[in-house]
């Protein structure tokens, strides 16, 4: 398993490094810090899967999916971001995303998405999965 991780926080790099040592051990793990770092590593690298931030200092956005997924068609990319707006999800999801995770969620659901991802599988998060709340008739 060769996966790249392209993010710009060192500290969350090191963190999901390590989320995929345990989840898949012996695999090798690629580092980008910004998007043209990562097209670079993808292009001279087999790479199974892609962590990717949308926030990054040359790119921001769905647009981030999108020049990646232009370049690396064949890459399955799991978006991983502070991000969690629904509009963005399904957006991501819709440009071909295999799976998305918020910055927030637990340790283990990054864990299950990269299986997933690995096995041929979407992973949706939950608050992608959950109709739309309406304010109580109330206001409360």
């Amino acid at each position: 398993m060769e996966v790249l991780l392209i993010d710009d926080q060192a500290v969350t790099v090191q963190v999901y490094a390590a989320i995929v040592r345990r989840t898949f051990p012996g695999a090798r793990v690629n580092v980008a810090l910004d998007l043209s770092e990562g097209l670079q590593i993808a292009a001279h690298r087999k790479i199974d899967v892609v962590l990717l931030d949308l926030q990054l200092q040359n790119s921001v956005g769905v647009q981030t999916l999108n020049k990646f997924r232009r370049a690396c068609p064949a890459i399955p990319v799991l978006v991983v971001t502070g991000v969690e707006d629904k509009e963005t999800i399904h957006a991501c999801l819709k440009a071909g995303a295999v799976g998305y995770v918020p910055k927030t969620s637990a340790v283990q659901t990054l864990r299950t998405a990269l299986e997933l991802v690995a096995a041929g599988k979407l992973y949706i998060p939950p608050e992608a999965r959950l109709p739309d709340l309406k304010p109580a008739a109330n206001g409360g």
